[in-house]
């Protein structure tokens, strides 16, 4: 918001069947999902999942619309998400759909995009 390198929520719950909906504020953003352990790369890179990418967003700050892009939530395991702009990610523009949180194991995705590799 405001600016900020960020989405809001950076962690929600959704149910299997959920829309999830992601409304681009001015400047260039994705949506491109990746896994925990490699928080900013597509997941394409590390498994054999296509998973979801918008592609980029470019909206300038007078734009009168915001591009919208949608995903089906299909079941209720975690998913990863990043911005690929730039150093967006490393910088923190990480979230989570359907985290298990396990306090001994999980020190929390948004706070580790600096383990990333590019």
């Amino acid at each position: 918001m405001n600016g900020s390198i960020a989405y809001y929520p950076d962690n929600l719950v959704a149910a299997k069947g959920d829309m999830v909906q992601f409304q681009f504020a001015p400047a260039n953003h994705t949506v491109t999902q990746s896994t925990f352990d490699n928080p900013c790369a597509p997941i394409a890179q590390h498994s054999n999942i296509t998973g979801v990418s918008s592609g980029y967003m470019p909206v300038s700050a007078s734009a009168m619309m915001t591009p919208i892009y949608t995903i089906m939530i299909n079941d209720t395991k975690p998913m990863w998400l990043y911005c690929a702009q730039g150093k967006h990610c490393q910088n923190g523009m990480t979230m989570v759909i359907n985290e298990k949180y396990v306090p001994e194991t999980t020190p929390g995705f948004p706070y580790i995009p600096f383990r990333a590799s590019n």
